[in-house]
């Protein structure tokens, strides 16, 4: 029986998608079979990420209503075998969605599956709730500022008060130099503030842009330290532990 992650941010423009594609890819790669259900209805991009825009017949309300069997809507990803897709509906909202068949499909996934990552829509509204009832882990993908940090603290308090879930945060687009002059927070302080054990630091790279130029997700981009970043994660979410960059560390957390 597989495990279930929702992948959340507070906010929009995190790298929550970005981050949750390249896992998938590097749990795979890591001999796990791993399935990626893109939840951001109405918004999908995950098929983007991964450059498989055109090999998408059937989404996730086709599963949901019948239209089709669950294995003829997944997509089996180029980059890693064993990594599956589910897109989500690019012409529906989430409230017309039927959140226990949503539940059933995640169910079925997980016996065929060892990890479902959710890629969640950002923000609180129905589209993450149609998902609370599956959740087992949860992960936020928070960038350093302060309007990112404000909205992961807030979805972390919301998750544990309905969900009695602590989420586990990866912290996108670090700058080290940005820490070490003080004009940017260091991650262990980041953690502290948002109550939420960090699960790994993606350091900031214009090659990941570059790669998202290219419809390909950041672990496939030109960044060494970026492919190491998103590794050591996947190592971590394993159970292996994994140390953390210099700047990471304090004396009370690390």
């Amino acid at each position: 029986m597989g495990r279930t992650y929702l992948f959340l941010s507070g906010k929009g423009g995190t790298g929550k998608t970005t981050l949750s594609t390249s896992l998938g890819i590097a749990l795979a790669r890591k001999g796990k079979r791993t399935v990626l259900v893109d939840a951001d209805i109405g918004l999908r991009c995950a098929d983007l990420l991964l450059g498989m825009e055109n090999d998408i017949l059937y989404d996730l309300s086709d599963v949901a209503e019948m239209r089709c069997t669950l294995p003829q809507a997944l997509v089996h990803c180029r980059e890693a075998q064993g990594f599956s897709v589910l897109s989500a509906p690019q012409m529906m909202k989430p409230s017309e969605l039927d959140k226990l068949r949503l539940a059933a499909i995640i169910e079925e996934l997980k016996l065929d599956y060892d990890y479902v990552l959710i890629d969640c829509p950002a923000g609180l509204g129905r589209g993450l709730r149609n998902f609370w009832s599956t959740a087992e882990e949860a992960i936020v993908v928070t960038t350093p500022d302060d309007a990112s940090v404000r909205a992961a603290e807030r979805l972390s308090q919301l998750l544990f008060e309905k969900k009695n879930i602590h989420p586990r945060m990866i912290l996108n687009r670090a700058d080290r130099l940005l820490v070490r002059v003080g004009e940017e927070q260091r991650p262990s302080v980041i953690s502290g503030r948002t109550d939420m054990q960090l699960l790994g630091v993606v350091p900031d790279s214009p090659d990941v842009y570059r790669a998202l130029l290219k419809h390909k997700t950041a672990l496939l981009s030109d960044s060494i330290s970026v492919r190491h970043a998103i590794a050591r994660i996947a190592d971590r979410i394993e159970g292996i532990e994994r140390r953390f960059p210099r700047y990471c560390r304090s004396q009370s957390q690390f």
